[in-house]
């Protein structure tokens, strides 16, 4: 019975007695804090460090607790606060060392001291503290690097930091669980789950083939994601139940266990998001044996799976299925339409009063003698005038030699603000001149204000404007002939009834960010019809734009651009006798147009909070 105890004893110890743990001490070096443990003999350890409140924790494995006691209080200095020490198990000792704040650290190993360093946090400098010495000595340690070259060392660290890894090939997952710093050497893998189970306070079990041991250094890393890849390098996965306990196992022994679990079945009730569309999104978290189903007649989701599915669709619903912001888009639309007009023309027309007549200007007398009318101008009975009726035809002489000429004639301003008539007579023939001058500006300045409010990335229109009737003949209708009894009756061309959408458009698909600014996709239109030269019906006149914005909650954004000038001018006059230097003028018309249409729209986005929506 003893050899059995002296065996187990030896067994559990690893063959040798453990080291004892002596001395604590804290020492500056260099800008950097150092706690320094002191063992009789070589130990394994592991470490991490905790955050709320701020912990460093190293568990030395092949250790003896002995020191003077167990807690060391009011040592503050250097950023440490105190140090509780414990026989954590049989031969393990755990050092906990309390800190002003959370911190990267490292651990060396120097003969029988272990060293752990960080950054000063408590700034300036400070004296070293020990606990004492319960024992005598060990054997005299390695001799350790000399300080100016630690500090050497760490400046240079801190210069030249380390690359970033060329071997990282994907994309680094995200993880919002805490940060653990943790390293084990050697370390069995149920005390490695021991270890997340006293960080995370989760309860670990793991499978009956789960065995061997554990080398990993992580550093800062999400809990959850360092102990994946530990998990996967031994070729072990964790799954979370839905009471909270993780089954650490081979991946083909739990996907057979799953298979052998009875299914459950939920039904979802959803407010806001379309169950078609949270039903796709639900389908990768559930497994090969489950199934999602989607019933808009009572706007519900049925999952059937393993409860740990369940719960993880769930919690996918429950964030999905929330309220969509919303965005009321004020905006104000400018159109400003400015025309400048300037006319001028002179027009001639030369008449022979006996002899040929262009009376398309001025109306000239009637050559026809049949046409004459004699009047008794004095009432004395005897006619003794002659009457010449007006005609605005032309007149031509057959009775001798004759002049008429218009200069012109055909090219006149229309509705003139100043008109000039001047004539001058020599015998039979006058000479008129016409001179009719035109300045007009037209300026239409709209301004239209419309509101509207849509859902985060819902698109919104506004149409400011008018629905333009187009007729839609069609000829080929005609060509063709219908046969009828008792003969064959032609068909008619048929028309239709085309409404487009002419004036200023405005389309925006808002997006709301985290930081509550607001991307704007903008598409912006105006829009005008005009009849088209000849019989061919109308032309539509487009000014667009597209844009993107990025506006906090209730700025205004400024969409400029859309801006159409033109500039139109003509002359026309008598050949030769326009060109005339100085005189030139007297013998043409000019027309000036010049017209000039701005477009300046203004949106103002508002985020609607739900507390305003609901009111």
């Amino acid at each position: 019975m003893m050899l059995h105890v002296l065996l187990w004893i030896w067994v559990s110890a690893g063959g040798a007695d453990p080291a004892d743990v002596t001395e604590l001490r804290v020492e500056p070096a260099a800008g950097y804090t150092e706690v320094v443990v002191r063992t009789s003999g070589e130990v394994s350890y592991s470490d991490f460090l905790l955050t709320d409140p701020p912990r460093l924790i190293v568990d030395l494995k092949g250790a003896r607790h002995a020191l003077p006691r167990d807690n060391f209080e009011n040592i503050n200095r250097g950023g440490v606060v105190r140090v509780r020490t414990s026989q954590f198990r049989d031969d393990v000792v755990r050092i906990v060392v309390e800190l002003v704040a959370p911190t990267s650290y490292t651990l060396t190993r120097q003969g029988g001291e272990l060293r752990v360093s960080f950054p000063n946090l408590a700034g300036g400098t400070f004296d070293s503290w020990a606990s004492g010495r319960a024992l005598p000595e060990p054997a005299a340690p390695a001799p350790a690097a000399a300080p100016g070259r630690e500090m050497q060392q760490r400046q240079a660290r801190a210069q030249n930091p380390e690359p970033q890894s060329p071997f990282r090939q994907q994309a680094t997952p995200v993880s919002q669980m805490p940060r653990i710093t943790v390293t084990f050497e050697n370390t069995d893998i149920r005390d490695v789950l021991n270890t997340f189970a006293d960080f995370t306070g989760k309860s670990f079990v793991p499978g009956a083939g789960v065995e061997g041991n554990i080398t990993a250094n992580i550093r800062n890393q999400p809990w959850d994601l360092a102990l994946k890849a530990i998990l996967e390098a031994q070729g072990l996965t964790a799954v979370e139940t839905a009471t909270g306990i993780i089954r650490v196992d081979q991946l083909q022994n739990l996907q057979e266990r799953q298979q052998l679990i009875q299914l459950q079945t939920r039904i979802f009730k959803i407010n806001y998001a379309p169950v078609q569309d949270l039903a796709t999104a639900l389908q990768p978290a559930i497994s090969e044996r489950g199934q999602v189903i989607a019933n808009e007649a009572t706007n519900s989701i049925i999952v059937t799976d393993l409860e740990e599915n369940i719960e993880i669709a769930a919690q996918l619903i429950e964030d999905l299925d929330v309220r969509t912001p919303q965005v009321t888009i004020s905006a104000k639309i400018i159109f400003v339409d400015r025309s400048d007009i300037e006319e001028m023309g002179i027009g001639w027309d030369l008449k022979d009063a006996g002899g040929n007549q262009l009376n398309e200007i001025n109306p000239g007398p009637i050559l026809d003698p049949t046409e004459w009318e004699i009047v008794d101008s004095d009432f004395d009975g005897v006619p003794d005038v002659v009457v010449k009726p007006l005609t605005t035809s032309t007149q031509v002489s057959f009775s001798g030699a004759s002049v008429a000429a218009l200069a012109n004639a055909r090219d006149r301003v229309t509705a003139p603000a100043l008109q000039l008539l001047t004539a001058v007579a020599v015998g039979d023939f006058r000479l008129f001149n016409f001179v009719d001058v035109l300045e007009r500006m037209d300026l239409s300045d709209i301004v239209a204000s419309p509101t509207i409010q849509t859902m985060d990335n819902q698109p919104a229109s506004i149409l400011v404007g008018e629905r333009t009737p187009i007729r839609i003949v069609d000829y080929g209708a005609g060509g063709a002939q219908q046969v009828r009894e008792g003969g064959i009756a032609p068909q008619f061309p048929q028309s239709t009834v085309r409404f487009e959408e002419t004036g200023i458009k405005l389309e925006v698909t808002p997006h709301i960010t985290n930081d509550r600014q607001i991307v704007l996709d903008l598409h912006a239109e105006r829009s005008g019809v005009a009849l088209a030269p000849g019989d061919i019906g109308f032309t539509f006149q487009t000014q667009e734009g597209d844009t993107r914005l990025i506006l906090g909650d209730g700025e205004t954004g400024v969409i400029g651009g859309l801006t159409v000038t033109e500039v139109t001018k003509s002359e026309s006059g008598v050949p030769i006798l326009m060109d005339l230097p100085l005189i030139g003028g007297l013998f043409r018309t000019v027309r000036s147009d010049d017209t000039k249409r701005d477009l300046l729209i203004l949106v103002t986005p508002h985020i609607v909070d739900e507390a305003i929506a609901t009111r």
